[in-house]
């Protein structure tokens, strides 16, 4: 196995020069470090991890918690995150904690102990903020944890309004929200706030279902649905806070032959890839994934490189017009 005075000997160097560059300390021109990772290449060498961490006092990984791994929403997320994490040379480390506030907690220790450069979450569960026990940087998106941790979220207001607008300007007279777990303390409840705006503005009767979190973590939304459709059968638009209870309603219409969108329109949120795949395809309010993901990063970034806290930002949405409406 390579060592590091092997390296430093195939590539003319000094092993202080080799340790320098894989340490990110002090300067060494670009043609010596193009010279030093071709002898890496060419020996196998893998630097120690462990042993870097020691000598920086933090890794190159940084910890990503989210509640659902399988969720299409956060696939989208990950997979977006750990593009840019990348990109800033540094790897990811995922925890999946099923809302489940221990399994959070140990993750946070674990991430601690294997001292991460920073961490990034989106949780549901409540009352994190006072269990975060960490020397690290954080930084939240899709929630707010505390005034003291940035965090990265979409203007949910505003897609609730755009959805309300929608589905009246095309139409709709008696209008539903279908919610995520509203007694959580949660950014997203704010779409429906932007819903009821525009309904109590033109006087547009509207009824409220509140999904359950355990329909959120199994992405099983059927009976939810049916509960809608036979309980609200004079509704003629309905706003769901994602695309897969959106999607459930369609599949539900389908068999009991109502017609999307001359009978009922359906507006969902997220614009996940499975709004492509219903028929008629979903309308629905766009989360910006690649804006979140390269925000959420450089705002790490600068709190790890440069040790300043970021300002937290909220990003603008956008309605995607498609058949369901």
């Amino acid at each position: 196995m390579a060592t590091l005075k092997d390296v430093a000997a195939k590539a003319g160097v000094t092993v202080t020069t080799v340790s320098r560059m894989i340490n990110n300390r002090g300067y060494v021109s670009e043609a010596t470090c193009a010279n030093i990772r071709a002898a890496m290449k060419e020996l196998h060498y893998q630097p120690n991890e462990v042993a870097r961490s020691l000598s920086l006092k933090r890794s190159n990984l940084i910890g990503l918690i989210v509640p659902s791994s399988s969720n299409m929403f956060f696939c989208n997320i990950i997979d977006g995150i750990e593009k840019y994490v990348s990109k800033n040379g540094y790897k990811l480390l995922l925890c999946n904690s099923n809302h489940e506030m221990d399994k959070e907690i140990e993750y946070f220790e674990m991430l601690n102990a294997n001292k991460v450069a920073g961490v990034i979450v989106t949780s549901r569960t409540q009352g994190l903020g006072n269990k975060i026990f960490i020397d690290a940087p954080i930084v939240t998106f899709d929630r707010v944890i505390s005034d003291k941790i940035p965090s990265i979220c979409v203007d949910n207001f505003q897609g609730g309004v755009l959805a309300a607008t929608h589905l009246i300007e095309r139409g709709a007279h008696n209008l539903a929200y279908i919610s995520g777990s509203s007694d959580l303390d949660m950014d997203a409840n704010k779409r429906y706030l932007g819903f009821k705006s525009v309904c109590d503005a033109h006087k547009v009767p509207y009824v409220v279902i509140d999904a359950s979190e355990e329909q959120f973590l199994k992405m099983n939304y059927y009976q939810l649905a049916r509960q809608f459709l036979d309980e609200n059968p004079n509704v003629t638009g309905v706003f769901t806070s994602n695309d897969i209870i959106a999607a459930e309603v369609i599949r539900l219409c389908h068999k009991r032959g109502i017609k999307v969108p001359e009978q009922l329109k359906v507006v969902g949120y997220d614009d996940i890839e499975l709004c492509n795949f219903t028929t008629p395809q979903i309308t629905t309010i766009r989360q910006p994934y690649d804006d979140i993901c390269r925000f959420v990063v450089q705002h790490l970034i600068q709190m790890i490189e440069k040790k300043e806290i970021p300002e937290s930002k909220v990003l603008p949405v956008s309605l995607i017009q498609r058949g369901s409406v």
